[in-house]
């Protein structure tokens, strides 16, 4: 089975763009995936989710897997339509540290999309990613 992981920084940072690799191999190992292909988006341009999507409609991957939901995006309705065409083509998405995160069942995705959408107002604040 093949996974294809997402990453993604607000602003360019290696060391950010490294941890997230990192967590995400190791639930990918942990999983018993194997890593297929890797993505990346720096700022607001997001060229590496829509491949990613692209990838999955093709049916090259059966599960994605992200450093946190917040990296996917940072509204309700991006989440959503993330969720949505994974769900679509029967793609698993899986978030470092909660396992695998359904739409719309999984009680915790409420929490996380609140999270993301507060650190989407705080960006500014956060001179890391």
């Amino acid at each position: 089975m093949g996974a294809v992981i997402y990453t993604r920084s607000a602003r360019p940072n290696r060391r950010s763009h490294e941890e997230q690799m990192e967590a995400c191999e190791r639930l990918i190992a942990e999983l018993g995936y194997e890593v297929i292909e890797q993505f990346h988006d720096v700022g607001k341009a997001r060229p590496g989710l829509d491949q990613l999507l692209a990838t999955v409609r093709d049916g090259k991957a059966s599960a994605v897997v992200a450093a946190g939901l917040d990296r996917l995006g940072r509204t309700f309705d991006t989440i959503t339509h993330i969720m949505k065409t994974l769900n679509e083509v029967d793609v698993r998405l899986y978030i470092v540290g909660h396992g695998q995160v359904n739409l719309p069942t999984t009680p915790e995705f409420g929490i996380m999309r609140a999270l993301a959408e507060y650190e989407a107002e705080h960006v500014e604040d956060d001179i890391t990613r």
